[in-house]
């Protein structure tokens, strides 16, 4: 029997490189064999971390839809296995059950993900409000701060 590696394509990617973009065609989606990849939202606010035999562009896959975030791989760069739309389809018709369960969590996450866009939003004007403020708003200014780093940098959406 065939090793995963071998029954499908390679793909690489150099450091902080983008691997797809938000509102592109979605062909292919793909499993990590090493490295990592960040996704975020279109402006930016990091949503998750994927990493080694993890899977990652799926939700587009499923869903029939454009890319909804941006993929770059991470520090170290990401080799991954590329995984055709027509696998996941085939993968649909042989369990209608299982594809009813990932297309339910696809669309969670993509709520999950706009709330999440929404929330930074808020968090954003709530800053320049106060930023624009005089005197006495340093400490709603060093909070606002700290809330905008973890949404950068420790929100995970699953």
């Amino acid at each position: 029997m065939a090793s995963i590696e071998e029954q499908f394509p390679t793909q690489e990617w150099g450091p902080l490189e983008v691997v797809y973009d938000f509102d592109t065609p979605s062909f292919h989606c793909f499993f990590i064999i090493e490295g990592s990849v960040d996704i975020f939202t279109p402006k930016g606010l990091k949503l998750n971390t994927i990493n080694k035999s993890e899977i990652f562009g799926e939700a587009s896959l499923l869903l029939g839809t454009k890319r909804s975030v941006v993929a770059k791989s991470g520090a170290s760069g990401v080799k991954v296995l590329e995984i055709s739309k027509s696998y996941i389809l085939g993968l649909q018709e042989v369990s209608p059950v299982l594809s009813a369960i990932l297309r339910n969590a696809q669309l969670r996450l993509i709520d999950s993900n706009a709330q999440s866009v929404k929330y930074a939003s808020h968090v954003e004007s709530l800053l320049k409000i106060a930023t624009e403020q005089s005197g006495n708003n340093q400490i709603i200014l060093e909070k606002l701060e700290t809330i905008k780093k973890q949404l950068a940098n420790d929100f995970r959406v699953y």
